[in-house]
């Protein structure tokens, strides 16, 4: 792409982007849809480009974030999501809707070996992991900038993880799980339940596509944060908080976590928090100003301690306060 090409992609406004989700995601698609039907699973989700990943609650809806749908895209985002990553993915999300569509989580003997599906989710989980525990299968903790421990974030994740080691044909589950028996238990839990609803048709197949990229107003370079409203006195702003909120890693320190996946974590939670709590702010430049936090915390490979977590979450709404608080005054 030619300058004068990429400035008018620059101020594309996302919505209006021609992006195909079959065409980008189609070779993964095809082994998705190979492995459930060897599974028999009767269920095809409902995939589409939205502004984040996610299975919308209790639908077969899979918003797979926009910036994957194209190589110029990718690079902007700086995505280097692998595709036995990104099938990973792939396979947890579906886990999801297939928990939804067949609605498992109702029954008895799931709610027995998962829990409870209405337990409220706790985004700071990772203060009250067991890093050692055996009681849970390792998916996405393989991702480069995945959640470590993620089954143990929620009962929903906790099936979506299982299910996705049961369905990768060569995961091996049967021999690598030996030693853990109550992670063995759940798989082999998936395995009878999954033979139980082979060939039977969803009892819900609800969509809804929250975050549909082609409701997004903002353009390309809005959206990532690389518009000249941005002044770079601002820019150097936020890289001085980010490089005094979290740190650099250097020898001999215990295990740190990346500072950007905490923000993109959060990213929903925080931009919610502060627009409702801050009269006339706007909470897609809060989630934009999140976007740049996250892309410079990437760029300076920035982290925490997980034993820090709920004190940095603090500081970013602190921050973010601040920041939306000194956006209005301007304008005023």
């Amino acid at each position: 792409m030619d300058e004068l090409s990429y400035q008018e992609f620059l101020s594309t406004k996302i919505k209006d982007l021609d992006l195909n989700i079959g065409l980008s995601m189609g070779t993964y698609f095809e082994k998705l849809k190979k492995e459930l039907k060897e599974k028999k699973i009767n269920l095809w989700p409902d995939f589409y480009f939205g502004d984040e990943w996610g299975c919308y609650d209790k639908t077969i809806s899979i918003s797979i974030p926009f910036y994957l749908g194209n190589e110029d895209l990718k690079a902007i985002q700086q995505s280097n999501i692998t595709p036995s990553e990104l099938i990973k993915i792939l396979r947890h999300e579906t886990g999801h809707a297939v928990n939804y569509a067949y609605k498992l989580w109702k029954r008895k003997d799931w709610k027995e070996h998962f829990g409870n599906f209405n337990k409220k989710y706790n985004d700071n989980y990772l203060n009250r992991v067991n890093p050692h525990s055996k009681e849970y299968v390792k998916h996405l903790h393989y991702l480069s900038d995945g959640d470590l421990h993620y089954a143990q974030k929620h009962p929903d994740e906790d099936w979506a993880e299982t299910f996705a080691v049961w369905l990768y044909p060569k995961s091996g589950w049967k021999t690598k799980y030996q030693k853990w028996p109550v992670a063995l238990s759940k798989l082999e839990y998936v395995d009878l339940l999954m033979a139980e609803i082979a060939g039977k048709n969803p009892l819900n197949t609800k969509t809804k596509m929250d975050g549909e990229y082609t409701t997004i107003e903002d353009t390309v370079s809005e959206w990532f944060g690389l518009g000249e409203e941005i002044l770079d006195s601002d820019l150097q702003e936020y890289l001085n908080d980010m490089n005094e909120l979290f740190i650099k890693p250097s020898g001999g320190r215990k295990k740190l976590f990346p500072s950007h996946v905490l923000i993109k974590r959060h990213a929903r939670s925080l931009a919610e928090e502060i627009s409702e709590m801050i009269l006339g702010s706007n909470k897609n430049s809060i989630r934009k100003c999140l976007r740049i936090w996250e892309r410079i915390c990437k760029d300076e490979d920035l982290k925490y301690s997980p034993d820090d977590e709920t004190k940095k979450l603090i500081s970013l709404s602190s921050l973010l306060t601040y920041h939306v608080l000194d956006g209005l005054d301007r304008i005023k």
